[in-house]
């Protein structure tokens, strides 16, 4: 009998945990439903709205490579497989460019599809050369958005290369995104 109180309590727990990310999801607290959904994975995974939703979350919030296992788990539905190819497009895109920029690699002939992502974005306006070079950063200027523009660069932590990219708006710094 303690046994099913105690898998009854678990169970509704867990079901309280998940309505909890979906109303922080609602709410456009994405960090916590990445760092959450994390904790809870065993248990979204089953679902691909919830799968979904977190890695939405998690790419929102700048916590790029936690899309790897949402990419390997979505593919039951062409919603599902829609974001699947939209989450795997952004993570290429962040590692071509850290590739380009730390390691001076040349990748010619890329032709992928634009995404509203600032990874996105920057990735296809440094490829088309549309940016000017000064010192160790890349500033390119975003073609719709007048005023932004962004700054590109390597950072370095324990030997690990990271792509930083700064936003500024009318020369005022106004967000840091830092990538692994």
């Amino acid at each position: 009998m303690k046994k099913i109180l105690l898998s009854l309590f678990l169970a509704t727990l867990l079901l309280a945990d998940v309505q909890t990310l979906i109303q922080k999801y609602k709410q456009g607290d994405y960090k916590y439903v990445c760092l959450n959904g994390y904790k809870l994975f065993s248990k979204l995974k089953k679902d691909e709205d919830l799968v979904s939703m977190y890695a939405f979350s998690c790419l929102k919030a700048d916590y790029i490579n936690r899309l790897a296992v949402p990419i390997l788990i979505l593919g039951k539905t062409p919603a599902s497989r829609k974001n699947r190819a939209y989450f795997s497009l952004i993570l290429a895109q962040k590692n071509l460019l850290i590739s380009a920029l730390s390691d001076h690699e040349e990748f010619t002939g890329l032709n992928v599809p634009n995404t509203d992502h600032i990874i996105s974005k920057v990735f296809n306006l440094y490829f088309q050369k549309k940016y000017k070079k000064s010192d160790n950063a890349y500033i390119i200027r975003d073609p719709k958005i007048a005023g932004v523009e962004y700054r590109v660069f390597i950072v370095k932590k324990s030997s690990i290369p990271y792509l930083r990219i700064d936003v500024y708006k009318n020369g005022k710094k106004i967000d840091t995104h830092l990538y692994r």
